[in-house]
């Protein structure tokens, strides 16, 4: 009677205890799955800028392969979203981490197949991708996806992935993260101006950059960067804000912007009108070109940050201190001239300013490897000692925005930017993971 009567004491204490406990392990539970959800759109994306970051050509990157054809387009996230994710990590404030990879031999035989299926230009030859292997110093592209407590989910996601994650809905209007609450709302409305302008700069250096012919963009239309500016700040009157995402552990806002289709369309035809001049592109060209395009809208996502001023806050709440160059765009300037027999020729200007946009991202890769994260420790050192984070390093450096495009005589002058608080998120999550 005395072991039954402990038995049932036990049972009884056990059904009072179970409630509460099971009250306290589901909400932990729910933060650890709403944090893995965000990894792995995390990892997603991130493994999306790497295998767009690399290298087919001299001139060409897979984002430029990619930006031929909706189709093309589709059929690369439909890829990604198939790679397989490694096991979560979770650490003690619930964020966690997802590893992805892919063998670059993979990548290469899929983009083969997709060139070999949809591809209609002859900019990119099946010769050129097989090249690929030897141009990246490495068997496997590896990304580590990290994600925090949140039911929204970061932008710029491929085709498909939130549907394939699925969890909760995407709020509205999400929480404002407890760092916003340090920077307060003037720096929180800056910081999204600023994110605003940025995706409108990008939406156009998109539209710039659709392929016409084999060995046209629409950019070579323009012979001045301020008829870029007149034409096209007529078509991003009309865009319409679809996203704003403010990062939780970072001071950066991103705000996602889209026009549709006919507006585009629209401005790529009024600067073919404003042409070089020559007949390179005709107005079939462009009418084909147009034809192809089979998205109904183009999106851009830009990034910004409060004011050095405002940044102070941040940095007297907490005990993070942001670097200089965190809070100001990294920028550099390349410098290059036409080839002798180009000389004087529109095609030799556009010659230019492509090599002087290589030698520009050069100069910016090495002045960010040269930067200092803490005390003796540069950003180079740094990514040495984690393999992990490179190739989504490189990915980033290969994503540069070009800023301006300036003339003098026959050198071309092309300067290139990446917002320094993105690379400092980069590496601030790392650090934080190896404390």
């Amino acid at each position: 009677m005395r072991v039954t009567g402990r038995m049932v004491v036990a049972l009884l204490m056990a059904g009072f205890a179970v409630p509460a406990m099971a009250q306290v392990d589901t909400a932990n539970a729910q933060k650890k799955l709403l944090s893995k959800r965000a990894a792995e759109a995390d990892a997603y994306r991130k493994l999306a800028e790497t295998i767009r970051g690399v290298q087919i050509t001299s001139d060409t990157y897979v984002k430029d392969f990619v930006a031929e054809s909706d189709v093309i387009q589709a059929a690369l996230d439909d890829f990604i979203k198939g790679v397989r994710l490694g096991d979560p990590k979770w650490y003690e404030d619930y964020s966690c981490e997802v590893p992805a990879e892919v063998t670059v031999a993979k990548v290469v035989q899929t983009i083969k197949e997709i060139h070999r299926r949809h591809y209609k230009g002859d900019k990119v030859t099946g010769k050129d991708i097989e090249q690929i292997q030897r141009r990246i110093n490495k068997k496997v592209l590896k990304v580590v996806g990290m994600g925090a407590p949140r039911e929204d989910l970061p932008p710029d996601l491929p085709a498909g992935v939130v549907e394939q994650l699925g969890g909760p809905p995407i709020p509205p209007e999400p929480p404002i993260p407890d760092l916003w609450k340090r920077v307060g709302p003037q720096g929180r409305l800056m910081a999204i101006r600023a994110a605003r302008v940025d995706a409108q700069r990008k939406l156009v250096e998109r539209i710039l950059g659709l392929r016409v012919t084999s060995d046209t963009l629409v950019k070579d239309f323009v012979t001045e960067s301020d008829q870029i500016q007149a034409v096209t700040k007529g078509t991003l009157i009309g865009f319409t804000e679809t996203r704003v995402y403010l990062h939780h552990d970072e001071p950066i806002a991103e705000v996602t912007i889209e026009v549709p289709l006919e507006s585009v369309v629209t401005t790529i035809k009024e600067l073919h009108t404003r042409r070089i001049q020559g007949d390179r592109v005709t107005g079939k060209d462009v009418t084909e070109m147009t034809q192809r395009i089979k998205t109904k809208t183009f999106s851009a996502t830009g990034m910004g940050i409060p004011p050095a001023l405002m940044l102070k806050k941040v940095e007297a709440t907490t005990q993070v201190a942001f670097p200089g160059w965190a809070k100001t765009p990294i920028k550099m300037t390349g410098e290059c001239v036409p080839p002798a027999d180009k000389a004087g020729t529109a095609q030799g200007r556009l010659l230019a300013a492509r090599c002087a946009e290589l030698d520009a991202k050069r100069k910016l890769s090495e002045h960010i490897n040269g930067l200092t994260i803490q005390s003796e420790t540069s950003v180079k050192d740094f990514v040495a000692e984690h393999d992990e984070i490179s190739s989504y390093m490189e990915g980033f450096l290969v994503g540069a925005s070009v800023d301006r495009t300036e003339y003098d005589g026959e050198t071309a002058r092309v300067t290139v930017s990446v917002p320094g608080m993105e690379l400092w998120e980069i590496v601030s999550q790392r650090m934080r993971v190896t404390r």
